[in-house]
């Protein structure tokens, strides 16, 4: 399904939820492509910010969120994800917040005439700008802060070929305002029996390892009983939350995706590790204790 198309059916299963046209914004690279900009695509994924006080369930912590577990507004999510092939973020906002950056968005139609907000440049970089202040907190982390980092790069080209100068110029500021967060530690690739990283929901397990990439690549190899190792999750990776023991991830602070993720279906996991998809081969036997935030490789027998 193309993207407009998904986006009506997204819009109108926000409707079903009692969010209206100033409720939610579509941003970042999707939003960017429709007013012209020839950003790189994460194809099949939006990023929605939503009003947090107009979903129709409690909200709890963290900076994404998930339509709780069996859920009716699960179900709906689950089915508009199968029917368009497409999956989006549910990034919450206050009212407050939300309306401050309306004033960032423009209307957009749809070819079925109904109209959505989308985030302009300008709003989008000054929402990576709040981000990227924060990457040096375990919360968010160094490694997201370095995919922001390239994200701007793309932007600053799209910009460039636009035409767009004064959103070039506020960019390369941003790029070396930020530039200390290209400094990365260098994974030195070597034998690996133990590693750590943060805890984002407690539990101890052992199982198979399951290596998927942060696109959601080979989701659909997952069997039942695996540890899930990745770089970083998406909502896609909610079809096979049932099946999946625990989760690790190389990326991340303890308010990531996969950490939400998480908390929402009770699944162990331990976030921020830098290496486990480096260190980590599918079929490898290992213990997962996320009560210390500590994973490590058992032989058959362990």
């Amino acid at each position: 399904m193309k993207a407009e198309k998904a986006l009506e059916k997204l819009g109108d299963m926000f409707k079903g939820w009692g969010l209206g046209i100033n409720d939610w914004v579509l941003i970042a690279h999707y939003a960017l492509r429709f007013q012209g900009y020839k950003v790189k695509l994460r194809r099949g994924h939006f990023n929605t910010i939503v009003d947090k006080s107009k979903l129709p369930w409690k909200i709890g912590e963290g900076y994404e969120i998930f339509p709780p577990k069996g859920s009716r507004w699960a179900r709906e999510f689950s089915h508009w994800m199968k029917l368009t092939s497409f999956d989006t973020d549910l990034i919450i906002y206050t009212s407050q917040k939300l309306k401050e950056i309306i004033e960032d968005t423009i209307l957009y139609q749809l070819p079925n005439k109904k109209r959505i907000r989308l985030l302009t440049m300008k709003g989008n970089l000054k929402s990576l700008d709040e981000i990227l202040v924060h990457c040096k907190e375990e919360e968010v982390g160094e490694e997201k802060g370095r995919y922001l980092l390239k994200r701007l790069e793309d932007m600053s080209r799209a910009a460039k070929e636009k035409g767009d100068s004064k959103n070039v110029c506020l960019i390369e500021k941003m790029l070396k305002k930020y530039n200390y967060l290209r400094k990365a530690k260098k994974f030195l690739k070597k034998k690996v029996n133990q590693f750590k990283g943060m805890v984002a929901y407690k539990g101890k397990v052992k199982g198979k390892v399951k290596i998927v990439s942060g696109k959601g690549d080979r989701i659909g190899k997952v069997s039942k009983g695996e540890i899930l190792v990745t770089k970083m999750t998406s909502a896609k990776f909610v079809s096979i939350i049932g099946k999946i023991r625990a989760i690790i991830t190389d990326d991340g602070g303890i308010l990531c995706h996969a950490a939400i993720l998480s908390r929402e279906f009770k699944i162990p996991c331990i976030v921020g590790t830098k290496i486990a998809t480096h260190v980590l081969k599918d079929g490898d036997l290992i213990e997962v204790d996320a009560n210390k935030g500590i994973v490590k490789k058992l032989n058959e027998f362990g």
